[in-house]
């Protein structure tokens, strides 16, 4: 005869399965182990070599971190023998008509290009250099985080843009861990095709492939001695990302849908400068520490703080929301970390700092610091977690 169980021997199975507090607490402390050991081989120098005692025994031949921002793509790699390299790049490009001396330079000035009907597509910083001579702007295979629908190229191109980046491997156990941004609300879709896409590729490149937020990532790279524990935030150009980490758990994982791109162009628009006039401005000459001495600085300080309260604003929103429902029990002092190329001209953390003391959070906040390296940050956290595997 069958055997049925009553409800209550469920209910008492299901009790007794489910772990204790205890043993959860285990489990956590054992992957932030695991996550300490990987991140000592992972230097935070691009040409630094980890040591032999570090080397990667019974493990694939690499790692390989990667960064995929609306302007950047980050990568990093790491051999078994611990050696790490790395390479980036912008994640653009712009199309020229078509020659066989157009081609000829191209090739003697070692730049990055693509065929495209009867265009040649410059990708990278050589398009960076072409849209400068032609008074142009380069295209962007992505916007605001994600793939955009409105290249029709988006695809072809970043791909050409990574695979000169990132080698094909013929080993299986090699694993590459990519950065996706955080879920935005009503954008659920583009996410999910933005993921698969990348997916596809490094899968059809050979390795074990597996994705990240980038929020986590930052909390990977520069929260070890933390214990994993505390607010990561990636701000690049197309949006910013932010992630608060229990134990190495994501907690919370959210983005705003404002970056970088958004002070470039708001500055262009209000100065009349071109939008590759004022990125280049930004990067290269913008100290937020001292007062503005020309109106692209001054519209640049006025945009930057806006982005500052917004991002702020929004932790305070989001965290007074979970206070009650998500967030463990907290018995220290949060550390914040910062990352992406956005938060790199000089004085940003001043201000940032700043600006945090005039918003009432309802966490207490220990500290607020700088990547070490803050445009590597994201692909040394995606680095690590394809050090850890699944």
């Amino acid at each position: 005869m069958p055997c049925y169980e009553s409800q209550k021997q469920r209910r008492k199975k299901l009790s007794s399965d489910k772990p204790s507090i205890a043993e959860l607490k285990k489990r956590l402390m054992d992957l932030v182990d695991a996550l300490k050991e990987t991140e000592k081989t992972v230097s935070s120098e691009v040409d630094d070599t980890a040591a032999d005692s570090h080397e990667r025994q019974g493990r694939a031949d690499r790692i390989v971190g990667v960064d995929i921002g609306t302007s950047r793509i980050v990568s990093l790699v790491q051999k078994a023998d611990g050696d790490i390299s790395g390479d980036l790049d912008l994640n653009g490009f712009v199309r020229v008509p078509h020659s066989e001396v157009t081609l000829q330079m191209l090739k003697k000035n070692n730049m990055k290009y693509q065929l495209s009907g009867a265009d040649i597509a410059v990708l990278g910083y050589g398009a960076q250099e072409f849209a400068a001579l032609m008074n142009g702007e380069m295209q962007r295979p992505m916007k605001v985080g994600l793939l955009t629908p409105d290249e029709a190229e988006a695809v072809p191109m970043i791909r050409a843009i990574i695979r000169s980046l990132v080698r094909q491997t013929s080993n299986p156990e090699d694993t590459l861990c990519f950065s996706i941004p955080a879920p935005r609300q009503g954008y659920e879709s583009e996410l999910i095709y933005h993921r698969a896409i990348f997916q596809k590729l490094f899968t059809a490149m050979g390795y074990n492939t597996m994705s990240i937020s980038e929020g986590m990532a930052v909390v990977l790279s520069e929260l070890a001695k933390e214990n994993y524990t505390g607010i990561g935030i990636s701000m690049g150009a197309g949006m910013c990302n932010i992630c608060f980490s229990f134990l190495s758990v994501p907690v919370l994982v959210y983005s705003i849908p404002k970056g970088g791109d958004d002070i470039d162009i708001s500055v262009s628009r209000v100065t009349n400068e071109s939008i590759s006039r004022v990125r280049l401005y930004k990067e290269n000459s913008l100290d937020l520490e001292r007062a503005p001495v020309n109106k692209i600085e001054e519209a640049l300080h006025i945009f930057y703080e806006d982005l500052i309260l917004m991002l702020l604003k929004g932790i305070a929103h989001v965290f007074m929301q979970a206070q009650t429902e998500h967030l463990p029990k907290l018995n220290r002092a949060l550390s914040v970390v910062i990352a992406g190329g956005t938060s790199m001209p000089k004085g940003f953390m001043m201000r940032f700092e700043r600006m945090l003391k005039q918003i009432n959070l309802s966490i207490e906040i220990a500290n607020v610091r700088l990547a070490r390296d803050p445009l590597r940050a994201t692909a040394r956290g995606c680095l690590i977690r394809a050090g850890v595997g699944d």
